[in-house]
């Protein structure tokens, strides 16, 4: 099936006649779509994968393959040639909004990073003790006890700080243990439901009627969920 798919996504993807693409932006996206040998890249990640052939897995077993200063090649395509990217930070955007207050711009707890959490519209299953054994099956008994007493009960950012300060205190874990637990509560943990910014989903009466409206317009796919991984 993936062969069948990544054949006919060669064979037959074309841009429209319209809305109308042009030949620098084509060019950019032809070059990130390809086979990841040959894709717009930074250097250094084929030349990675060229000195360990024949492993196709991150480096290490909690996915660490990131280069800093990746993006320079993609950068200095020609798509981009117009922006200054080393004095981008200093220029003001063409818009600012007008906020009112806080919560006019704040979606997100600002004690917690972005990619810690990715929220969707639906809540995912969490995993049964006998799941959590199978994830976790290259870990002693002891960890993954730890693991499946973390995530059974639901947390606050707040909660998720105490918890990242009690597993550092396991002086029966090593550095490499502690930080598997701290990345398997965050991908497996429940959060504590929040109400919703939006008035409108506050709204017993409205707020199914407007979810309905936005996953079938603006917000295709909203309640799409990553794929979690299933071994550690």
């Amino acid at each position: 099936m993936l062969i069948t798919l990544l054949k006919a996504h060669k064979e037959k993807f074309r841009f429209p006649v319209r809305p109308f693409v042009t030949d620098k932006c084509k060019d950019l996206i032809y070059r990130l779509i390809q086979d990841k040998e040959v894709r717009l890249c930074s250097k250094r990640y084929q030349m990675l994968d060229q000195s360990q052939p024949g492993i196709g897995s991150p480096t290490d077993r909690y996915g660490r393959y990131v280069f800093p200063n990746d993006a320079e090649d993609i950068k200095a395509h020609k798509f981009f040639k117009p922006i200054p990217w080393d004095t981008i930070q200093n220029i003001s955007p063409p818009f600012i909004p007008h906020i009112n207050s806080l919560e006019d711009s704040h979606y997100f707890d600002e004690s917690e990073p972005l990619d810690d959490w990715i929220e969707s519209a639906t809540e995912r299953p969490g995993l049964t003790d006998e799941e959590v054994r199978w994830v976790l099956r290259g870990y002693g008994m002891a960890v993954q006890n730890v693991a499946i007493r973390l995530i059974n009960a639901p947390f606050d950012s707040g909660a998720l700080r105490s918890r990242d300060l009690e597993i550092d205190s396991m002086s029966a874990f090593d550095d490499e243990e502690k930080e598997l637990l701290k990345r398997f509560t965050r991908e497996y943990g429940r959060r504590v439901p929040k109400r919703p910014r939006d008035i409108i989903l506050r709204d017993e009466g409205m707020k199914e009627t407007a979810m309905m409206v936005r996953k079938q317009s603006a917000f295709m796919g909203y309640a799409w969920h990553s794929v979690r991984r299933m071994t550690y």
